[in-house]
This record gives structure tokens, C-alpha cells and sequence, in this order.
């Protein structure tokens, strides 16, 4: 079975929630005009296991189109970055990373398994998320140890920027954590250069 016919087995149900399939990615997008809610449905088929994952994203433009001025990405990147992308063992102890497909364990069962998922908690964390003050919250609450799915760098990039647009007393708070932490090891001279000329920016953004 290929991905694309697993992706095409959510699809009423996603579409059904107000989600449209973006053919292109393989992946459920719900946009807004200041951003959009994916979520990627992961099917591997390998000889070892097969399984599938399912990662929630939240895309706010502002931040993304900001961060993207000043660090290198990859043609196109900026345009399809994830602010923040989550995993469901991260939003509940009952769920899992990844579901492994065996005998024992039917497609059939996984997907209604995942649709119940995201009806009790996924869509709810998505509406709130998309919130920008609330996203930063979050950013907030890891500061002192980054998301899984965002190296240093792209914590540190997206946090203060969502701080400082969005919620900007928090902002000082995130520049100082993030500036404590810019000497370790995955923090280049570049990177360093790049962060701290994007503070700059921060600083001195005037407030509509």
C-alpha cells in the first residue's frame, strides 16, 4: 500500500472538518489569513515495521516570513515552514508517537483510532494553537528546553519573534534565555551573526 492511499483514506474525514487536501504535499492543510493548521499523515512501509504518525503543524505567516530574511533555507522552504509542528503523545499520555500496523493490528482500526484522536483532542489544540498569543505561550513554556520537532535555532528564531509581534512583554524574557544560550554547539558563528542581527530588528520594530 502507498502512502497516498492511506492520506486518501482520511480524506472525507479531514475534508469533513473543514481541511482540503493538498495534493502537491500529501498533506491536510485549513488555512487562514494569518496562517494555516496541517496535519501530515506519515505512512512507512519497511521490512522491519510499518506504521504510521500523524504531526500536527501551525503555520503564522508574520513569524515565518520574518525568520526567513534572516536565516538560509532552501528554495521554496519559507513559504511551507511550520511554526510549530507537535506529535499526540506530546498532547496526552493515552496516545501514541507512531502506531505500528501488524497482524494483529488492522489499517481499519488505526485510522478510526486516529480520527477519534484528533475529535477528542487534535482539532482542539489546532483551534487554540492557531491563536498567535497563545502559540507564543507555548513557546514560553519550552524556552528552557526546545520542542522535539525544532532544533535551538528555530526555536529561538520563532520564539522571540511571535513574542515580540504578538505578545511583547514576554519578549525580553525569551531574548535573554535564548541570547544565554547562543554559545553551544548548535549556534555557528553564522547563526549567531544572523540571531543576533534579528534581535536588532526585533528591538527596534515599531508597534502598529
Amino acid at each position: 500500500m502507498r502512502k497516498m492511499n492511506v492520506v486518501c483514506l482520511h480524506s472525507e474525514f479531514f475534508i469533513d472538518n473543514g481541511f482540503v487536501l493538498n495534493q502537491s504535499q500529501l498533506l491536510f492543510e485549513k488555512v487562514y489569513p494569518h496562517g494555516k493548521q496541517v496535519i501530515f499523515v506519515h505512512f512507512v512501509e519497511g521490512a522491519e515495521e510499518t506504521y504510521i504518525e500523524y504531526h500536527l503543524g501551525i503555520r503564522i505567516n508574520a513569524v515565518e516570513e520574518l525568520m526567513h530574511k534572516y536565516i538560509p533555507t532552501l528554495n521554496n522552504y519559507a513559504e511551507q515552514s511550520i511554526t510549530l509542528v507537535q506529535t499526540p503523545d506530546k498532547l496526552g499520555e493515552s496516545y501514541t508517537k507512531k502506531i505500528i500496523l501488524t497482524e494483529d493490528v488492522e489499517l481499519s482500526e488505526v485510522i478510526s483510532s486516529s480520527e477519534n484522536f484528533f475529535l477528542d483532542t487534535g482539532f482542539k489544540w489546532l483551534d487554540q494553537m492557531i491563536d498567535p498569543i497563545v502559540l507564543e505561550q507555548e513557546f514560553l513554556h519550552h524556552k528552557e528546553n526546545p520542542f522535539e520537532a525544532c532544533n535551538l535555532v528555530e526555536s529561538a528564531f520563532r520564539s522571540t519573534a511571535l513574542s515580540r509581534l504578538y505578545n511583547p512583554e514576554d519578549y525580553p524574557i525569551l531574548r535573554q534565555s535564548f541570547l544565554e544560550k547562543i554559545n553551544c554547539d548548535e549556534m555557528t558563528p553564522f547563526t549567531i551573526a544572523s540571531f543576533l542581527q534579528f534581535l536588532d530588528y526585533l528591538d527596534n520594530l515599531v508597534e502598529d
